[in-house]
């Protein structure tokens, strides 16, 4: 779908034509020669810096080569003898002679084999340093190493020949070889493959005194391995496709010259027909640009040569540009590193073009193919047709060379300077179109034959700027057409080469770009400076586009390196095609993706890659190039390395013209997009949830009951504009926390305006949505009787949406025995089974029969419910409630007080204490006056005043309050409550002395003393004294015991985390989630097999095993790093538990004058407050990634606690230090 187009030429004028020439690609001079003159050429500046003619005005030069590793120029002199030219010296150092002389000689693409072919018939391989590698034979009468066999039933000896005889089978293979074309020179030719492994030799043989054309095929070594098959009208041009599948080379069969193909095994592999007839000419050269995808085929005759380029797609060859020069020959070469640009030499000038590739659109999606006079075009709106073929076809007279467009119309420069108007090619219809209008180039203005009009911009319909050479230099031209001729207007000479020129259609803007990069903007015929900035910097393009971000405009080109620019920013390395979009712009890449830049956002964020999201990058076939997008949808064509085209729709520009179809009220439109590209439909109502839920009924007027379906299937809570469409934004806030009920009881009030029958799958999915299915079978109730069909299709429906069982189960609900017959008769269900079931119903009363209808359903509060309001069933309803655990239900109905209230009262708490729930168990045996079962619960909780309030209400003696007492004490002191326990034994059991006992047990020596003193009993007080100074020498021993530890755990956290940065990580996955639509259940990353099945298979015991692993402290173990994090954390948090303790013991040592154990605690205290102070940082640093393990599983991560309450500062006080 892409057109070559002449990007820029240079000239510089050698007073004779240069017979061969060779590229310095290090310095980018050519090198030339002609009879014993050697020229040297710098095409940038366009100056010969070197003119040499040798001493011996005999010497004649030819087959020149630049050789990088010598800096020097390969030469054959007088046919006979390989020297090296020297460039710096101006000297010619013989090499080698070759007595038999030298018809031909090619170096290998490395440089590093000559192949020389001599006058003898001999092959000669020489190195780089011209030692002789091999030496035989040029013209072997075998076929080759690679010699072709037939085998199976295919092959010729073992088919039947008729009335030739078994003897047929013996013939050779190939057929005898034609006699060379009357236009062959006999010149001998070589080609190398572009690897330099093989090479192809073009020679003529003599068999019976006819001469015969003979292509054969050698290996690097010199090895003999394929002879081509007889060819009738062979030439001598050859030359092998650099890729290596194809060799190409002409024939002239009956007066028509034809490029034809082999393979390396000398079969012939496919051929197309030359335009030009074979009257006095012949086709001196077919060569291949570097990257195998240009091929050269260049015309000679008596009066004129022509270049003519051509390019293959899906298998067909078109020609792309015809060049003609006054002249009967032509030296040309490509260059070896820009696979667009070649070297000429003709009509005593040098000449390098530098083309370029693009894609060539009228009204920016109609493509226009160029090939040869014809141009085929498609509307890529509308249909997508691949190459070669087309919608319709225009019609020229001779070559097109380049396209222009304004508007809907095209002109057409050929290679006979000839403008061809076609109007309205966006509409045309099929086949074939002849111009409207056809204008010829002034005949006075002076254009030499081998100046090429390029960059022909049409500014009006009868208005144009272009560039053309004028006395060798650019010169910028505006025309004028009328009356069939091109008048030129003005002619302004340039200083610098025009390399690139376009016209934006929207505001006329003209940008011209100039050799050395700067960016001008054309105005009356003058340039003027491009934008603000120093456009200077800016690199040359290849193509270019100008786009509009925010009013802003910017110059986005690609260079011939795959380069991509925003005016001078480099943007990114390996773009292979850009299009503009109306909303995006499109970018391709070597990486296979496609990147949609949004043209809302400003100039100085777009030039950033912070302007492309994540969502706005998509995978691609390999290779894919950018044909058109469509700037009125989200069309966007892509062409595939072969040739075949494909038609995506990238999210980025589908959303956006989701959004513009939203905004412009065309929901018809948006329901079949989502539909087709299978978008989110949740999109639909989060971009605009206003505009959509107001204007419904207006909605609903655009579209059928289907499309509805699929909305409410797909309606979810998520709002997709922030999540998955976050890119997009919103026209508005989500229309409630409640998404779902609120979009499904709006669609159900707009139905209820209209007819609701077309519309009642609508309706049912509304109701199933919400999970109100019983609603929507009683609707469906009210409509059977007018509209039957409908509402028994409605049911069908609904079907789908649930299955048989539930949708039963919910007209059940209902309570309605017709509308569950209605149901069940579509159901698969057997009428045996629920006919049975319907008639039992029938025959209760409407009550209970609600009652039976709810415990089949399940629904076990609302059937008690029911069968509470029956009279004379209340020991149905003690069994029912006992069955299903509903005492609470129960209660809630009955009166408290009740004998009803009382008998469900103790049947519950009879279930509380056989589950072990005695305090609420005891709580309510005193509600049912049950008091003593009440005591009996209560007294083994630890709620000691509920119990004996409730001794008290039973009057009990004193001795067994005391009793009580003892008991509850015994339970709160099992459970920690010492202080409560404390109290139990001091006010009802009169039993200081325990109470004092359980106060220290506790670490309450506060309370203990204060008991001792309000019992006046001194003697206790030695007794707290004396536990006191034991508690105080283990807190001092358990403190020195976790800084010790603390002191160790920091110092080996330091080791181990060394060792962890020794160790690599990190993972990365590649999302291709965009391969797939937003609805689907493919996730972005598969995998086959389980994941946890090993851990899964593993014993309860195993994983708490496993589980404590982590915290083991053992040196080198898998999560030790873990373990010294939650033992130091235990620390911690050990300090802050003992914190109110130790400040009770350091007072109570202080009154009684304990000194140095006070002093010993505190010390030991602040020690490891200090240490531990000091180790936070060091056991939690920073916080980084998370650490993987060899086995791919992340390690835990343990968080720092609260600091601790307790200070050193705050303990110093006690002391008096």
């Amino acid at each position: 779908m892409r057109n070559l187009s002449c990007q820029w030429q240079k000239v510089v004028k050698t007073g004779t034509q240069l017979d061969y020439l060779s590229i310095d690609q290090d310095s980018n001079y050519v090198y030339g020669c002609f009879n014993n003159i050697i020229v040297k050429l710098d095409y940038n500046t366009q100056q010969i810096l070197l003119e040499h003619k040798l001493p011996d005005e005999e010497i004649q030069l030819s087959d020149i080569h630049w050789l990088p590793s010598h800096r020097a120029l390969f030469v054959v002199v007088n046919v006979t003898t390989l020297a090296l030219f020297h460039p710096d010296s101006l000297t010619l150092e013989e090499m080698a002679v070759i007595e038999d002389g030298v018809s031909c000689a090619e170096w290998s693409p490395d440089d590093g084999v000559c192949v020389v072919v001599t006058g003898a018939g001999k092959l000669i391989l020489m190195s780089e340093e011209f030692d002789p590698i091999k030496d035989t034979d040029v013209r072997p009468q075998e076929f080759g190493s690679e010699h072709q066999t037939q085998v199976g039933w295919g092959s010729k000896e073992t088919q039947f020949h008729g009335s030739a005889g078994k003897g047929a089978s013996q013939q050779p293979v190939f057929a005898t070889p034609t006699p060379i074309a009357t236009t062959d020179s006999q010149e001998t030719r070589v080609s190398w493959r572009g690897d330099g492994q093989y090479f192809v030799v073009s020679t003529i043989d003599q068999r019976d005194s006819e001469f015969y054309r003979v292509v054969r095929m050698w290996t690097r070594e010199g090895f003999h391995t394929s002879t081509n098959e007889p060819v009738p009208g062979l030439e001598e041009s050859i030359s092998w496709r650099p890729s290596g599948n194809l060799i190409s080379t002409t024939v002239n069969h009956n007066n028509q010259h034809q490029v034809i193909f082999m393979e390396r095994n000398g079969l012939r592999h496919g051929e197309f027909p030359l335009t030009l007839r074979a009257e006095n000419t012949c086709v001196s050269t077919t060569t291949w640009n570097s990257s195998s995808n240009v091929l050269a085929v260049i015309y000679e005759g008596q009066e004129q040569c022509h270049i003519m380029l051509y390019t293959c797609s899906n298998y067909c060859w078109q020609l792309k540009q015809h060049y003609t020069y006054n002249s009967s020959n032509i030296t040309f070469i490509w260059d070896h590193e820009d696979e667009h640009k070649f070297h000429i030499s003709v009509d005593s000038r040098y000449i390098c073009y530098q083309l370029t590739s693009k894609v060539s659109t009228c009204s920016s999606t109609t493509t226009m193919v160029i090939d040869d006079k014809k141009v085929n075009t498609t509307p890529m709106s509308t249909m997508c047709i691949p190459p070669p073929m087309s919608y319709s076809q225009l019609i020229t007279d001779s070559t097109c060379n380049s396209i222009s467009c304004h508007g809907d119309d095209a002109w057409l420069l050929c290679s006979d300077r000839t403008i061809h108007r076609f109007n309205d090619v966006s509409h045309a219809p099929p086949g074939e179109i002849t111009p409207d209008e056809s204008y010829t180039i002034e005949r006075e203005f002076p254009l030499d034959s081998h100046t090429c009009i390029r960059h022909l911009v049409m500014v009006t319909q009868s208005k144009a700027h272009c560039v053309a050479l004028v006395n060798d230099v650019d010169a910028l031209l505006t025309l004028e057409l009328s009356d069939k001729e091109v008048f030129v207007v003005s002619c302004t000479t340039l200083e610098d080469t025009v390399v690139n020129m376009m016209r934006h259609p929207g505001s006329g803007t003209i940008v011209v770009q100039l050799y050395s990069g700067e960016l001008f903007e054309l105005h009356g015929g003058m340039l003027e400076p491009w934008g603000s900035v120093d456009m200077r910097e800016c690199a040359r393009f290849c193509e270019m586009e100008i786009a509009v971000f925010e009013e802003e405009m910017v110059v986005v080109g690609r260079t011939s390196f795959n380069h991509l620019y925003m005016d001078t920013r480099l943007w990114n390395y390996d773009c292979t095609s850009i299009s503009l979009h109306k909303t995006h712009l499109l970018v391709t890449s070597h990486s296979h993706t496609l990147t949609c830049v949004s043209l809302s956002q400003p100039a100085h964020v777009a030039r950033t890659t912070e302007g492309v999201v994540d969502t706005g990058i998509r995978s691609l076939e390999r290779g894919s190039r950018l044909v058109v997008s469509d700037p009125d949808s989200s069309r966007v064509v892509l062409q595939m390395p072969r040739g075949n085209l494909e038609l995506i729709h990238p999210r980025p520009l589908l959303l956006t013209h989701l959004a513009q179809l939203i905004d412009n009220f065309q929901y018809r439109k948006v329901f079949e997009s989502v539909r087709k590209h299978r978008v989110n439909m949740n999109f639909i109502l989060d971009y605009h949830p206003e505009q959509f839920l107001s204007k419904l009924p207006d909605i609903l007027s655009q579209l059928t009951s289907q499309f509805m379906e699929l909305f409410i299937a797909e309606l979810s809570s998520e709002d997709t504009t922030l999540t998955m469409y976050s890119f997009m934004g919103t026209q508005s806030t989500a229309p409630s926390t409640d998404k779902i009920n609120t979009v499904c009881k709006a669609v159900l009030a707009a139905v209820q305006t209209v007819d609701v029958v077309p519309w009642l799958n609508t309706l049912i999915s509304c109701y199933v949505k919400i999970d109100n299915v019983p609603a929507g079978l009683l609707k469906l109730k009210t409509l059977y009787h007018t509209h039957p069909s409908e509402t028994e299709a409605a049911i069908k429906y609904m079907l789908i949406l649930t299955d048989d069982e539930a949708l039963f189960n919910h007209a059940l609900g209902t309570h309605d025995l017709d509308l569950v017959l209605l149901v069940a008769q579509h159901t698969q269900k057997d009428p045996k089974e629920y006919m049975l079931f319907l008639n039992e119903l029938q025959e209760h009363d409407e009550v209970y029969r609600k009652f039976k209808i709810d415990e089949h359903l399940g629904r076990n509060k609302t059937a008690l419910h029911f069968l509470m309001c029956c009279e004379g069933r209340f020991e149905e309803v003690c069994n029912f409630v006992t069955k299903h655990n509903l005492h609470p239900t129960a209660l809630q109905h009955y009166q408290f007080g009740t004998d009803q209230y009382k008998t469900i009262g103790r049947m519950f708490a009879l279930s509380l204490k056989e589950n072990r729930h005695l305090e609420e168990a005891g709580v309510l045996f005193g509600q049912c006056a049950e008091l003593k079962e009440s005591l009996e619960c209560l007294r083994f909780t630890k709620q000691s005043h509920l119990a004996l309030s409730v001794g008290a209400q039973l009057n009990l003696p004193a001795d067994q309050m005391s009793g009580l007492a003892e008991q509850l004490a015994e339970n709160l002191r099992r459970d920690g409550g010492h202080r409560e326990a404390a109290r139990l034994y001091d006010r009802y059991c009169d039993n200081p002395d325990e109470a004092v006992e359980v106060l220290c047990e506790g670490g309450l020596y506060s309370d203990a003393l204060e008991v001792s003193h309000s019992r006046h009993r001194v003697d206790l007080i030695s007794n707290i004294m004396s536990s006191l100074k034991v508690e105080s020498e283990q807190t001092f021993n358990l403190l020195e015991e976790k800084r010790q530890l603390a002191e160790k755990l920091a110092s080996r956290i330091v080791v181990v985390r060394e060792r962890r940065s020794l160790v690599g990580t990190g993972f990365e996955d590649m999302d291709h989630s965009d391969l797939y639509s937003d609805t689907t259940s493919i996730t972005a990353t598969s995998h086959t097999g389980s994941t946890s099945s090993r851990r899964s298979a593993k014993s309860a015991k195993g994983r708490k095993k496993a589980e404590m692993k982590k915290y083991s402290l053992k040196e080198g173990s898998k999560y030790e790093y873990f373990a010294i994090q939650e033992a130091f954390k235990g620390i911690m948090t050990f300090i802050n538990l003992r914190a109110d303790m130790i400040k009770d013991m350091v007072n109570i040592l202080l009154l009684q004058g304990l000194l140095e154990p006070a002093r010993k605690v505190v010390t030991a205290h602040q020690q490891v407050v200090e240490v531990v102070n000091k180790s936070v940082n060091v056991i939690w640093p920073p916080p980084q990634s998370d650490v993987v393990d060899q086995e791919g599983e992340v390690e835990p991560i343990s968080y720092p606690p609260e600091k601790i309450k307790i200070s050193a500062v705050e303990l110093q006080q006690f002391t008096g230090c």
